[in-house]
């Protein structure tokens, strides 16, 4: 599924990313005049649905707020209509810490064969990195030119443009004591290892023992690898 329209045509637009990050306050060291306009047009009040397919009918889907106030992300099944909510991002009571790279990585990429158009590493990165955290295990060497990519050149004169060494500001969970572990079914959880002063908190939904659908996620993630090994 291509990404919608209006989605298209603005991720090209520092006034979108700015936006999508809830980063107005970039608005003060920015030549650019803000205008509600350039992200808002007759649609300003319909959430943007974005549906990432994997193959089997799993898709991860991030709906994104009419009015840029908070993501929710989701994952489809195919036994269900129901999209299962498993992590948001807004700026009260967010809970973005849901994916580990490895994750995300393999879904853009069985996206990008499902739909040449999701090219990898491109959009998919781009847009759901928000809700990836990182671990010890992760290797940011790698990690870097692949989100470096995804985001691409800003345009000219860009006052604003998603940058990766801010994405690692609020993704690498390393030095606050937050790692993966395996819990007893042998799922991936997060979670935070005590501290007096962590300097960032853990806000997840998909800790050990939690409501977080494993079972559904497991499958998503073997539809994904299933996609890139029919092409191998």
């Amino acid at each position: 599924m291509p990404l919608p329209v209006e989605l298209q045509k603005r991720l090209d637009t520092p006034e979108f990313w700015r936006a999508y990050l809830f980063q107005e306050n970039h608005l003060e060291d920015s030549d650019e005049d803000w205008d509600d306009e350039d992200v808002e047009d007759d649609t300003e009040d319909e959430p943007i649905v974005v549906e990432i397919p994997v193959g089997g009918g799993y898709a991860l889907v991030l709906d994104i707020g009419g009015e840029f106030d908070m993501v929710d992300l989701g994952m489809r099944t195919p036994d269900s209509a129901e999209i299962l909510e498993i992590g948001w991002d807004d700026q009260a009571h967010r809970h973005p810490d849901t994916l580990r790279w490895a994750e995300l990585d393999l879904i853009a990429r069985a996206a990008a064969v499902v739909d040449p158009t999701l090219r990898h590493p491109g959009p998919v990165l781009a847009l759901a990195g928000r809700f990836v955290i990182l671990g010890p295990a992760d290797d940011l060497d790698a990690i870097t030119p692949l989100m470096d990519a995804a985001y691409g050149p800003p345009p000219p004169g860009a006052g604003f443009w998603p940058r990766t060494r801010d994405w690692l500001d609020r993704a690498d969970g390393r030095p606050h004591g937050i790692a993966w572990q395996r819990n007893p079914d042998g799922d991936w959880a997060v979670d935070q290892a005590g501290t007096d002063n962590p300097g960032r908190d853990l806000y997840s939904v998909r800790r050990s023992g939690s409501a977080f659908p494993f079972a559904a996620w497991r499958h998503l993630l073997a539809a994904a690898e299933a996609t890139l090994a029919a092409v191998r």
